[in-house]
């Protein structure tokens, strides 16, 4: 009697398997300068002209992931529709990710390019509309932008984006922060009455994963330069880390824009996610602690560095202790590679494996060359599974 053997393909196990693990991965990726004027750049067919952005699109279909962070993606205040605040991360979907999932959208608008009415660099110019477009009016706006929309931000997800639980602190004001830095001797009264945290804005954005809730944590503080000894970029950009220290820690002062206090169920599930430009190995800067430690070392976060990690941040720098060069997402500079892009998960979920897309140039010339068109950061992305 002979027996069949039951020959099962290879691709339907790694399904099965999958299936079974109900890993979900989170990506982010900043992709420069990701403006309206490059996504309306298309054919008559509607497929994307723009180089650069064809580059970053073919990353992230190499990656694939469930949930896709963008940050410096355009909020077009412009559109023929303003309500419609998912117009660019349509137009990217539509005319880059054309085969792609990404069934749910979200956006919202941040304080970049927004004029304040008042001279907030203290350079004797208070910037109206005819500075649009000059780094004079970036300067007086409540987040740097030299017009409204530039460098906000998006969610594309596979998964169901819970938009009833939303939370946007697009207007909370920074003298509000307990425990601030704002330099008081730089700023007026008047100003400081009006001054918000946020470069951007920070998020709660929920998404359902199965019988979970993952609560995206979202943000992109200002680079903790281009200020004078006043530090006020360097200040700002503690503070606006330091509000997930708070919103972590369930504080009350914390008032998002629908006028809810408070931050997140100490049981939630939740990532911190962004380019939170302040790299691990910075220099102490305020509270005897470097701004990312603030997160870093919080008793409900992971540190998910060792996961993600690249064979191009590893080229030509010493690997492991004290910088852990190998973990870096930048470089701005040649030689100046730094870690700022994170995907920091809470400590009760399980994470499987991430990684950060930047190829080795002397093995991969071609792919080193993908990463570097895209942008001035790398993608990373990390894989969590729930119920650890």
């Amino acid at each position: 009697m002979k027996v069949k053997l039951l020959c099962i393909p290879a691709f339907l196990l790694f399904i099965s398997h999958h299936a079974f693990a109900q890993s979900t991965r989170i990506g982010l990726f900043n992709i420069k300068e990701l403006s309206t004027e490059k996504l309306k750049q298309v054919d008559e067919n509607g497929v994307g002209q723009n180089q650069q952005l064809h580059a970053a699109a073919s990353i992230i279909k190499e990656i694939n992931p469930d949930i896709l962070v963008i940050n410096e993606i355009d909020h077009d205040y412009d559109a023929a529709d303003s309500l419609i605040f998912t117009i660019n991360a349509q137009r990217f979907k539509k005319s880059y990710l054309r085969d792609s999932e990404y069934k749910y959208i979200f956006a919202a608008p941040c304080n970049t390019g927004l004029l304040s009415g008042f001279d907030l660099n203290n350079d004797g110019l208070t910037a109206t509309q005819e500075n649009l477009g000059t780094r004079e009016y970036g300067d007086d706006c409540y987040g740097w932008g030299m017009y409204p929309g530039q460098y906000a931000m998006a969610v594309l997800s596979k998964k169901p984006i819970l938009f009833n639980g939303v939370r946007t602190f697009q207007k909370f004001l920074w003298k509000n922060l307990p425990g601030n830095h704002l330099p008081n001797e730089f700023y007026s009264d008047e100003e400081k009455e009006i001054l918000r945290l946020s470069s951007k804005s920070h998020w709660d954005v929920p998404v359902l994963i199965g019988a979970d809730t993952l609560h995206l944590l979202l943000s992109h503080p200002t680079p903790p330069v281009f200020d004078g000894p006043e530090d006020r970029n360097g200040r700002r950009n503690f503070d606006e880390i330091r509000f997930w220290k708070l919103y972590l820690d369930g504080s009350m002062a914390l008032i998002d824009d629908a006028g809810n206090h408070g931050g997140l169920q100490r049981d939630a599930s939740f990532a911190i996610v962004g380019d939170l430009n302040a790299a691990p190995n910075n220099e102490i800067a305020y509270d005897d602690r470097t701004a990312i430690a603030q997160v870093l070392t919080h008793n409900l976060v992971q540190e998910s560095g060792a996961y993600m990690t690249s064979d191009g941040a590893r080229e030509g720098m010493t690997t492991g202790t004290p910088d852990f060069f190998e973990q870096a997402t930048t470089e701005f500079r040649k030689g100046m590679k730094r870690r700022i892009d994170y995907i920091l998960p809470a400590s009760n979920i399980t994470m499987k494996q991430g990684g950060v897309y930047w190829p080795e140039e002397k093995k991969n010339p071609a792919l080193f060359e993908r990463a570097m068109q895209a942008s001035d950061h790398r993608m990373v992305w990390l894989d969590l599974e729930f119920g650890k």
